[in-house]
């Protein structure tokens, strides 16, 4: 970490010393910049960085800042080597876009129900669903309206009035464009690129909104269905938080096709539920390959989703991004500051230009690009010269160079992020991932559906 964030800021400190004698006519075609002093022959004109130093600033006495939440948790498989993605987070700027939903071909003055394209979420970078009207705009030809209601999950709201027959009605709301929850199994085909194989997870998907008792079957909305991998419940009708949902026992109360996503019951449902069921869809075909180099960023791979590679990256490694549907608790973080110091040689043929060369990059750091290089966490606090030499450049004919000495201090920001780690024995689509409810089943079907807790 210190080498990176050390060669990172001294490349990006020489970037600058090159922009400040670019900038100025009789410097930019031959002021050179060199890392290191050139071994070849002596530059005639330029700018050599010396040496560098670091010194780092505790910020507390572990260098623990917080807990970061995130949609986001990278997760290790036991039988791969885990290397080959460093971390996995979402992309602040691609969880959520604004959408404006015209929905004036619904308009019918006998209905006050409209349904939505996207599922509604209750703000920016928030993928909790809309559950309040204030969260959302709608329009009646082109004047604001509150809904009476509104349900974010099932893509659907409630006019106070229907609206007449020729109006438009369009409603805004932040919509989610992260990927959708799930697991996606990224295997790595050579160094140099990856492909990634995802299984997505559905939540809570309502199958019934009220029993009869007449249901003989329903069908899931995302097959084909992961084996083994469903939960069907029962819910109250007016659902409480102490009330536990019934699950149902496959093979006792339901047969499945997980082909078609049909699920058959073999009894009779109860009248008055709430029929819901979580499941996971099979693995579904890859995508990719999405080709890296050492130390980038991959941004295409999974919507909203950044994966940074190091230079660690193996053939037919495998590792697992799981992305949820809400924000968790995903890694400690840990940062503090490093005060690093940096010696440039500004070197010349020619006294007077050697320091008009020093003026013009103390003062282009200095006074120019001080502030915009704070916005990018690099601090400058000194900028100065300290000293003058000179030199022979030929012994024999006496023909001397010249150098400046420009000290340079900068401070900048270190963050290391701690992921809590979940190690995966074995990757099978029968994983399951919803286990709020084992002790709910349905065990002896003749004596009907009562709880069992």
């Amino acid at each position: 970490m210190y080498q990176n964030l050390l060669f990172g800021v001294k490349r990006r400190i020489l970037s600058e010393v090159e922009g400040a004698f670019l900038n100025h006519p009789q410097f930019s075609e031959k002021v050179e910049v060199k890392n290191k002093f050139p071994y070849e022959e002596r530059i005639q004109y330029g700018v050599v960085l010396r040496n560098t130093s670091a010194s780092a600033i505790r910020m507390s006495a572990d260098n623990y800042m917080a807990d970061i939440q995130s949609h986001v948790r990278l997760a290790k498989e036991k039988t791969s080597v885990n290397t080959s993605i460093e971390w996995a987070k979402e992309n602040e700027g691609s969880v959520t876009n604004w959408y404006v939903d015209d929905l004036t071909i619904q308009v019918d003055p006998t209905q006050r129900l409209f349904n939505t394209t996207y599922q509604m979420v209750s703000g920016p970078g928030n993928t909790d669903y809309a559950d309040n009207p204030g969260q959302v705009i709608v329009k009646i030809n082109n004047q604001e309206v509150i809904p009476d209601s509104l349900d974010g999950k099932n893509k659907k709201f409630i006019l106070t009035r229907a609206p007449m027959s020729g109006d438009t009605v369009t409603i805004s709301y932040y919509r989610r464009v992260l990927a959708e929850p799930g697991i996606y199994q990224a295997i790595f085909n050579s160094e140099t690129d990856f492909s990634i194989f995802p299984t997505y997870q559905i939540i809570d998907e309502t199958l019934v909104t009220l029993t009869t008792g007449l249901e003989t079957s329903v069908t899931l909305q995302r097959a084909p269905i992961g084996p083994d991998s469903e939960d069907i419940f029962l819910n109250f009708r007016n659902q409480q938080p102490k009330d536990i949902p019934i699950r149902l026992e496959p093979g006792v109360n339901y047969s499945i096709d997980n082909t078609t996503g049909v699920v058959t019951f073999l009894y009779p449902l109860p009248a008055d539920y709430k029929l819901t069921a979580n499941y996971h869809t099979e693995v579904q075909p890859a995508t990719g390959p999405f080709t890296f180099k050492p130390y980038q960023e991959v941004h295409n791979a999974i919507p909203g989703v950044v994966i940074c590679m190091g230079r660690r990256a193996v053939k037919d490694d495998k590792q697992l991004v799981f992305v949820s549907q809400s924000q968790e608790p995903q890694a400690k973080v840990y940062g503090g500051h490093w005060d690093m110091s940096l010696s440039l040689g500004v070197i010349s043929k020619d006294p007077i230009q050697m320091e008009e060369m020093t003026d013009q990059l103390v003062n282009w750091l200095w006074g120019v690009r001080k502030n915009s290089l704070e916005f990018e966490g690099i601090t400058l606090n000194r900028v100065e010269p300290t000293g003058e030499t000179e030199e022979a450049f030929i012994e024999s004919t006496g023909d001397l160079y010249y150098e400046s000495t420009v000290d340079i201090s900068v401070m900048s920001e270190w963050q290391k992020f701690v992921p809590y780690i979940y190690a995966i024995r074995a990757f099978d689509i029968r994983l399951k991932m919803f286990e709020p409810y084992t002790n709910t089943v349905i065990k002896v079907p003749t004596i009907g559906y009562e709880r069992v807790s």
